[in-house]
């Protein structure tokens, strides 16, 4: 079956009403917003972008989630442009990159970012500006047309990228909507399942297979105020449905495990679906969530995937896999070894368009049959996905972002008197040894490296090393 966000937003007004859907923290409660408000809200403010004439226009959301996020993302991508979705932790560096790289005519921002999109306004005087408390104003007006061709592009997430521009990855309605049926199959989810988001909307974990898939499901979603307060408003909220990642799920494992508390009590005593992505998760940590009787279903995901491409069926109790592969989509295993690993490569309707504005980058990412290439490695049994590792050298931090270490280390490259620099994690933070062939003092150097990265890819510590010894620790 084919989706649309215009067809999915109809059918809950219809089906649902007035009933509960988005939950925003307010004054020590959340505080709903209907199915019918969501609908009424996001035809408002597609006819209100219309009227400034940004049909068919890239336009950027640069804020932390909310109930707005998610009215501003829903009415470009369904009935005006292209929602080009930038993380909450970009500072002003990588927002002036992507606004001229992209070509944005509008960009929506919460107005915690103002100082940094007073600084962009100075140099893009000509862009459309929204605050995020505008996009919900109350407006008489509806979209005039919700023919929409859901084969185009309609969102860019960008996937994590270590230096430079992150890569501007395309997707159609087309790519998003083709992972639900599977995933239904594995995850039965309904209009009585109440799911906790704390994950940026600005991925695809969040974005695609919890807030898309929430229009079907008719599930609603309590927004996290504040990274703070996981644990708390989990038990608040008591969520059926939690979207997690590894850093969230050892915090609890090692709670839990010093305290002699139950997992499933700290999250609210409700979890039907655990789901884990963005990162490896230890096979003992799955083991704990398995034992303690949760449903902990780990998933396999790429940005250029529009998210999930195998999770785990229920009570599956192989610990290493990735989960089971969907049966709309092709994986292959490319140069196999001895042992059966190799490169996996995707092809289906849920792999993505391309990379804005790069055509070579575009091409390579393809092979000759029109597989994706992921630059993973790993095996398949049966219908079983595996993965082993990244060809290419990389860190895959707590939060899902990638980091590549090479690419850290090359910034450093004809600094006088640097000979190298390993870079790698420690503790979930990143590290550096920098080897250099007289002492120098890397404070100022590791300062200048550290403004040209995106936050998560940032160092934190380092040693100088003269013909490996340590001289000095920062």
């Amino acid at each position: 079956m084919n989706y649309s966000v215009h067809d999915v937003i109809e059918a809950n007004y219809d089906k649902f009403g007035n009933d509960p859907y988005i939950y925003e923290y307010s004054a020590g409660g959340f505080v709903p917003h209907s199915y019918k408000q969501f609908a009424d809200d996001v035809h408002s403010f597609a006819a209100y972008l219309q009227g400034l004439g940004l049909s068919s226009s890239h336009i950027g959301i640069y804020s932390e989630n909310s109930y707005g996020y998610m009215v501003a993302d829903a009415a470009i991508m369904g009935y005006v442009g292209v929602s080009v979705c930038m993380s909450k932790d970009w500072e002003f560096f990588d927002v002036n990159n992507a606004v001229g790289y992209i070509n944005l005519k509008a960009l929506i921002y919460s107005e915690k970012k103002s100082a940094i999109v007073n600084k962009i306004k100075e140099k893009y005087p000509d862009i459309i500006y929204i605050p995020m408390s505008e996009v919900t104003q109350t407006r008489d007006c509806r979209v005039t047309t919700s023919e929409v061709d859901t084969s185009l592009c309609c969102k860019i997430i960008f996937s994590s990228g270590t230096t430079g521009m992150p890569k501007a990855v395309m997707l159609s309605q087309n790519n998003m909507f083709s992972g639900w049926e599977n995933l239904y199959k594995r995850a039965p989810m309904n209009h009585s399942d109440r799911c906790y988001l704390f994950l940026p909307l600005n991925h695809t974990y969040a974005s695609v297979c919890t807030f898309l898939y929430s229009m079907i499901s008719g599930m609603s979603i309590y927004l996290c105020s504040n990274a703070a307060n996981i644990m708390k408003e989990l038990i608040m909220v008591r969520p059926t449905v939690f979207c997690s990642v590894p850093l969230i799920l050892e915090r609890i494992y090692k709670a839990c495990s010093a305290g002699a508390l139950n997992p499933n009590d700290i999250m609210g005593g409700c979890i039907k679906y655990l789901f884990c992505g963005g990162a490896h998760l230890d096979g003992e940590v799955k083991r704990y969530f398995r034992n303690n009787n949760i449903n902990l279903l780990n998933a396999y995901a790429l940005s250029e995937t529009s998210s999930i491409l195998s999770i785990e069926y229920p009570n599956d109790d192989d610990m290493e896999t990735v989960g089971t592969i969907f049966e709309n989509i092709e994986v292959i295993v490319d140069n196999q070894d001895e042992n059966g690993v190799g490169e996996i490569k995707v092809r289906g309707d849920n792999v993505f368009l391309g990379y804005y504005g790069n055509e070579v980058l575009t091409a390579k990412a393809f092979d000759e049959n029109g597989y994706f290439i992921t630059g993973d490695l790993g095996y398949v049994v049966g219908n079983k996905l595996y993965v082993v590792g990244r060809k290419k050298r990389v860190i895959v931090m707590p939060n899902g972002e990638n980091v590549y270490p090479d690419d850290v280390g090359n910034l450093f490259e004809d600094i006088e008197h640097i000979t190298k620099v390993k870079v790698f994690e420690k503790d979930n933070k990143l590290f550096a040894n920098i080897y250099v062939n007289q002492y120098i003092d890397c404070k100022g150097i590791i300062a200048e490296v550290n403004s040209n990265l995106p936050r998560f890819s940032r160092i934190k510590g380092y040693e100088v090393i003269i013909d490996a010894i340590d001289v000095r620790y920062k």
